[in-house]
């Protein structure tokens, strides 16, 4: 009878939900981001706040509405530098030429600094917050925030974990079969990929740790006092790193219990209907449609003429209709079956049941949005983790890619039917549209308990791995394959001693034996 009792006691505390967190004084700082990387921090961000914590953000990109305890404070410096950008031109160079422009790229990363002095962010030193959310995504300079508040860090990584986020967590780096997000290999390498691989995270690394966090160490001294500990002491205090990604979209890899997955925690459960003008223009897509977005960066606009009339030819061929998210009022040579658009509700647009395929440039939430609506894809990489993206989305069979140099109307015209002829891609978006469902949680609901574990736990120390506080050769055993070198190099230098000691005696032995026989015989 006991017993049970017992059961029934268990399973009532089995189902009571984990306490929630008192309500915190949050700061968010995504000073340098990109306007889709803070569609995955807003997600968070506008959720804590709808349960209750008092939210103050840092953001390139002000959100128009937001709950009532959630202020935001402007960083306009870092949307004023990507906007002087030009993207497109930008990432047609060559893979090698935009890393022997390093230096260059590498002042660009330097605008989280510049953030740190406008007015309303130097006045955050004399407020007290109870947790710091930063993105990993060289925000770096916004650290000593967590000292100063002597307060928990969450990382968020928008782009997935790269290798520089993972040193600081003790996180196994297996560049053997973890591709760099830079570099578009699979998780099946060959030795040349490996040994590029392997180049690429010992490369960025060096510029972090000897040109990087240099740099920043001397604003956060300038900006928090000279008290303020190192960028990597900092970081290896994290409690918890939020990546944007999933074994259902990303290949299987190791995390530490302070690495979680959250991809597509951006993905909206309840998309607003669609405006009346695309409803009825999709509605009427007997044909069905064809939805073209190059994302929020890169500006279909800034295209070379040639590349833009290669579409335009191509898609007036085609029965189906096309949404183009085009920047510019006009689009030359606009066919009668193209509808354009500056900005688009691109969740909505893929949910619709006429749209079947989206042409990308692969970003990662934009790939995470079209697994999510079973949608096949045609990925032009352009920059970034967007190659590794469209290679990955291609070997899983739902997409195809069509490179940016590669693009006439003849490409796209045979890119597009390939894609929307053979079921197999539509298929295999379907499988995979079922892995992404099939989760105990969605991947906001497992971002916000995890955020508010570490408030309810002080930090929750209890996930920080020890490898953060070994040397990068003791995390690599190379101390012990040292040792082990040793004592393998001993019997080999000793034995080779032994056998000419023993020669040598044996030698003299019967040199001496010889000299008395010789003796003798004299005698």
């Amino acid at each position: 009878m006991r017993s049970s009792y017992l059961i029934v006691l268990l399973a009532f505390m089995a189902a009571v939900p984990p306490p929630e967190a008192a309500a915190a004084k949050i700061l968010g700082y995504f000073g340098f981001s990109s306007k889709s990387h803070n569609n995955f921090f807003n997600a968070l961000t506008v959720e804590l706040a709808n349960r209750g914590h008092e939210l103050t953000v840092v953001t390139a990109y002000p959100m128009k509405e937001t709950p009532k305890n959630y202020r935001q404070i402007d960083a306009k410096v870092a949307r004023e530098i990507f906007g002087a950008h030009n993207v497109v031109e930008a990432s047609t160079e060559g893979f090698w030429t935009r890393v022997s422009k390093w230096r260059e790229s590498a002042e660009f990363f330097f605008i989280c600094s510049k953030t740190l002095k406008i007015p309303e962010v130097e006045a955050l030193k004399n407020e007290k917050f109870d947790l710091l959310l930063v993105s990993m995504f060289f925000n770096d300079c916004a650290y000593p925030f967590a000292w100063l508040n002597k307060a928990p860090m969450i990382s968020l990584a928008p782009t997935g974990v790269a290798t520089h986020f993972e040193l600081g967590m003790g996180n196994p780096e297996p560049t053997s079969y973890v591709p760099n997000v830079f570099l578009p290999f699979t998780d099946h390498m060959n030795l040349f990929e490996r040994f590029a691989n392997t180049i690429m995270a010992h490369f960025i690394n060096f510029i972090r740790f000897c040109f990087f966090f240099p740099a920043v160490e001397e604003d956060i001294k300038e900006f928090f006092g000279p008290d303020a500990p190192s960028v990597m002491e900092m970081q290896k205090n994290t409690s918890l790193l939020i990546v944007n990604g999933h074994f259902s979209l990303n290949y299987p890899r190791p995390f530490v219990p302070a690495i979680i997955e959250a991809g597509g925690m951006q993905i909206q459960k309840d998309v607003k209907p669609l405006p009346k003008d695309l409803q009825e223009f999709l509605d009427s897509a007997k044909d069905g449609a064809i939805y073209f977005s190059m994302g929020s960066i890169l500006k279909a606009k800034d295209m070379p003429l040639d590349k833009v009339n290669a579409f335009v030819e191509a898609f007036a061929e085609l029965p189906q209709k096309v949404i183009w998210k085009w920047e510019a009022e006009t689009l030359p040579g606009q066919p009668k079956n193209v509808k354009t658009g500056a900005w688009l509700p691109q969740q909505a647009i893929l949910g619709h049941p006429n749209v079947k395929l989206f042409i990308t440039h692969g970003g990662l939430l934009s790939t995470q949005e079209a697994s999510y609506y079973g949608m096949p894809l045609i990925g032009i990489p352009m920059m970034g983790d967007q190659m590794l993206n469209v290679a990955r989305s291609q070997g899983m069979g739902y997409a195809l890619q069509l490179p940016y140099h590669d693009i006439t109307k003849e490409s796209v015209l045979s890119t597009i039917k390939t894609i929307l002829s053979e079921p197999s891609f539509l298929k295999k978006a379907k499988d995979l549209q079922k892995r992404v469902w099939d989760q105990p949680q969605t991947p906001l609901e497992r971002a916000v308990f995890w955020t508010e574990y570490v408030l309810r736990h002080n930090g929750a120390p209890h996930l920080r791995s020890a490898a953060v506080d070994l040397e990068w050769y003791q995390v690599h055993l190379l101390d012990v394959y040292a040792v082990l070198a040793i004592f393998a190099a001993v019997p080999l230098i000793l034995i080779p001693c032994i056998v000419r000691k023993l020669c040598c005696s044996k030698s003299k032995n019967q040199q001496s034996t010889s000299a008395v026989t010789k003796d003798k015989k004299k005698k």
